[in-house]
């Protein structure tokens, strides 16, 4: 055999061992890269999610039956509780649906989920039967026996997503064969440089070859660093694996929490497979580059002349061919430093989540506050959430370990409570300077939740083309009002008991109701229900239970011509109403009073990321309240969406055109006292049972009725921690 020949086949043999060693290396490396993203990414959260689900389902059950069964049970009915686990249970089941780990739990979940609601409607007949013990019992009896069936239907899911897991953790038969043959074969190939770099140094005389020289050196530091890459993985795998357990007992953000910080830094290792394709390459285009020229210099040698050859060998050996290597080598590095930095970009892309409350037309004003941020923050992505059962969702979100960064929340009472349980994150020193100061949620002197807008709520809506007057307002059928709010009805009600309280009794009073010593059974709060059921005698009451308060009750043709609703309502009006304070025209309230009942939404921190920080400042500034308050395309003229800030040092002005926005904006700042909604400022529980109460005694308004509700909200009051916090303001 020719020795041009030999290299040629040499050439070939090197060029197909780096090609089989690379592809079996890359095979078995991504055996074990590919398990780190499937378990923190899909296959934890799904465990997780079942296991909430069964925990939850288990725990409203136990928390509605103590709840129907004890003497708030009529007033409270199932309670917050058994609500907020219920939410959880559903919102639970929908995120192992999604996740769609195990190939045969869809069917099964769904079958689950439809169980879930036949199980939550037991409970509420279990509810209407609370004063009935033995049809309440058997409804109890038949949900708990759907509840077990459920839960053993969540078992056999969480088995087979549990073989999956112990699928994706395990290093098996099939993955230990890959990895030794993958070995094997770069072992190989390590053998045949080495032999072709002997060869041509007694072939040519040459001390080494820059290209072989160079693969060689790649090949050696690539496969241990790729090698040891995977043993750490799979060693974090493994950690993973036993993180997750078994599913039970661990159900709550804590499972994932130590799962992604276990995996957490198997991110960037898993960036390694594109390595090894570019080390595949680069080793290729170095071993064309050590032994073309000698090839062709064999060639020439035996068919030119000598000097001829001398020139050729200096071309294709000297410093031209050491640059060329160079070149390689600076590319490989190159390549390898791009594909670092595209996977720390990846990590460092960061997505914030928030949750409101504001649906329709508000959340598109909304989200144009958010674009506005993310043009100002390039790589930060604001996903918004709205919903109606704000804190059912967001109790859910926080068990199943998905919290939002930043969530809009209707009252004080509830930043306390999630204060209390260190939910929360302060916000000393993020806020601008007396930014909303005798607004703000504090806990034990640090802020932890700041007003992003607010409304006016001691108002009484009326046809923009007459005026009522103090006379008409003491006719029941003049009122409209609808009890309905979505998953927190009566609250209508409980606004006009506050404003009732607030201008009968004055801002003290007010400010024990809101604070929680003021008994519920005193003279205040009788005289404010009495006057409320002066209104809503049997008719009107039985006329408002039916309705809901979004539904435009100042409609063309109705029969009534007056509703006590925050100004939020303005939407449903457009210019046909316009309003007047409320004093003077709710029953022995004086005309005289500037005291006004207001609500606001707060912004709250719940994630830690810097990202979500300055999202939270960004809403408090006037160039975010300027976005929010811009009319859109297509909206009225009278922009019925703008929000209100009269907790900033400098809002946005309100054009001339926007007369009622102006109208609103004047009673705002010309009151002499604004005091924040007396129930947003309670506990959940109270301000659940207060809601409750009003539908209660709608029902029958009758004083014996008003005793009865009064009388188990003092017992709920008695059962509550008072809160410290003054609600108003001047």
């Amino acid at each position: 055999m020719t020795t041009r020949r030999l290299l040629v086949r040499l050439l070939a043999a090197l060029l197909v061992t780096t090609a089989l060693a690379c592809g079996a290396l890359l095979t078995a490396y991504d055996g074990v890269s590919r398990g780190a993203p499937a378990v923190d990414g899909r296959t934890a959260p799904a465990v997780v999610a079942v296991a909430v689900a069964e925990h939850a389902l288990g725990a409203s059950y136990d928390d509605a039956a103590a709840s129907i069964g004890g003497p708030t049970g009529p007033t409270e009915g199932a309670g917050e509780k058994y609500r907020a686990e219920l939410t959880t249970a559903n919102q639970a089941l929908v995120k192992a649906t999604a996740y769609g780990v195990a190939t045969t739990e869809a069917p099964t979940l769904g079958t689950a989920s439809a169980m879930v609601s036949s199980y939550g409607y037991l409970v509420q007949q279990a509810v209407r039967s609370a004063r009935n013990e033995p049809l309440r019992t058997a409804y109890l009896v038949n949900a708990r026996s759907i509840k077990d069936n459920i839960v053993e239907r969540l078992g056999d899911v969480q088995k087979e997503q549990l073989r999956v897991r112990d699928r994706q953790v395990s290093f098996g038969r099939q993955l230990t064969l890959a990895w030794a043959g993958a070995l094997a074969l770069c072992a190989a190939l390590l053998v045949l440089l080495g032999w072709s770099q002997r060869l041509l140094r007694r072939r040519f005389r040459r001390r080494f070859n820059p290209g072989l020289a160079a693969g060689t050196i790649l090949l050696a530091a690539g496969v241990p660093t790729v090698t040891v890459f995977a043993f750490q993985m799979q060693r974090r795998l493994d950690k993973a694996g036993a993180e997750i357990g078994d599913g039970s007992g661990r159900a709550d953000s804590g499972t994932l929490d130590h799962v992604h910080r276990v995996l957490r830094t198997a991110r960037w290792q898993e960036g390694a497979a594109g390595w090894i394709v570019v080390t595949a390459v680069a080793i290729a285009v170095l071993v064309l580059l050590g032994l073309l020229p000698r090839i062709d210099e064999y060639r020439f040698r035996h068919r030119s002349p000598a000097r001829t050859a001398r020139r050729s060998l200096y071309a294709l050996t000297g410093s031209r061919a050491h640059r060329i290597t160079a070149a390689v080598l600076a590319a490989w590095l190159v390549a390898l430093g791009v594909l670092v930095a595209v996977e720390q970009r990846t990590g460092q892309q960061q997505r914030i989540t928030v949750l409101g409350p504001w649906g329709g037309k508000e959340k598109v004003h909304f989200r144009k506050v958010l674009d506005a941020f993310e043009h100002d923050n390039p790589g930060v992505e604001v996903s918004y959430q709205d919903t109606t059962a704000l804190r059912e969702v967001l109790l859910a979100r926080m068990q199943t370990g998905s919290a939002p960064d930043v969530a809009v929340l209707p009252s004080r009472g509830e930043t306390a409570d999630y204060a209390a349980q260190h939910a929360l994150q302060p916000l000393d020193g993020l806020l601008p300077r007396d930014y909303g100061s005798p607004w703000a949620s504090r806990v034990n002197g640090r802020i932890y939740a700041v007003p992003v807008k607010a409304e006016l709520k001691s108002v009484v809506w009326h046809p923009a083309a007459t005026r009522p007057t103090p006379g008409d307002a003491l006719d029941g059928g003049h009122w409209c009002a609808g009890m309905g709010g979505g998953d927190t009805v009566g609250w209508p009600g409980t606004d006009w008991i506050e404003d009732l309280v607030l201008q009968q009794s004055g801002t003290q009073a007010y400010e024990r109701l809101a604070r929680g010593d003021l008994p519920w059974d005193s003279a205040e709060m009788k005289r404010a229900w009495d006057a409320f059921g002066s209104v809503f005698t049997a008719a009107p009451a039985k006329e408002a239970l039916r309705k809901d308060y979004g539904v435009g009750l100042l409609a063309p043709g109705a029969t009534c011509s007056l509703e006590h609703q925050g100004t939020f309502v303005r939407n449903e009006y457009g210019g046909r109403a316009d309003f007047l304070p409320s004093p003077g025209l709710l029953p022995g309230t004086d005309a005289r009073s500037a005291a006004r009942e207001v609500s606001a939404d707060y912004a709250a921190l719940f994630g830690r990321s810097e990202a979500a920080r300055k999202l939270l400042r960004y809403l408090t500034t006037p160039a975010a309240q300027k976005v929010w308050a811009e009319a859109r395309d297509g909206e009225p003229p009278d922009n019925p969406y703008r929000p209100f800030f009269p907790f900033s040092p400098s809002p946005p002005d309100i054009p001339r055109g926007e007369a009622l926005n102006q109208h609103i904006d004047r009673e705002l700042r010309g009151a002499r006292t604004l005091c924040l909604d007396a129930s947003d400022a309670m506990p959940p529980r109270l301000r659940f049972a207060f809601q409750h109460a009003v539908l209660d005694y709608l029902s029958e308004p009758t004083q014996a009725q008003r005793d009865a509700v009064l009388t188990a909200l003092e017992t709920v009051r008695k059962q509550s921690a008072p809160r410290q916090d003054r609600v108003c303001t001047g």
